[in-house]
């Protein structure tokens, strides 16, 4: 079992990737691997699932495959404090 916080912050592309292959090679070894991190294009490379937490408790979950993950992170974690209204003006439409 790998817990991990914020295994690739700080560092260059290719660390990242070096980071990436060594998490999937455990998973394929049968390691259980919880990764904790706000960097949720990174996470949703390896993830099989994203669970939301929010001021110590589960707020939500996302699909790794979602389209576009930290707009309805944000919304989620605005709503969890109950800003639901500003979840909805304050984030950027997606292009």
């Amino acid at each position: 079992m790998l817990v991990l916080d914020e295994p690739t912050n700080g560092l260059d592309p290719a660390g990242v990737v070096a980071v990436r292959a060594l998490l999937l090679a455990a998973v394929e070894r049968g390691a259980g691997v919880l990764v904790s991190s706000h960097h949720l294009d990174e996470v949703a490379r390896t993830a099989t699932r994203i669970t939301v937490m929010h001021r110590g408790r589960i707020v939500g979950a996302l699909a790794p495959g979602e389209v576009d993950l930290e707009r309805r992170f944000f919304e989620m974690v605005l709503a969890a404090d109950g800003g639901a209204d500003r979840a909805r003006h304050d984030v950027a439409p997606a292009p």
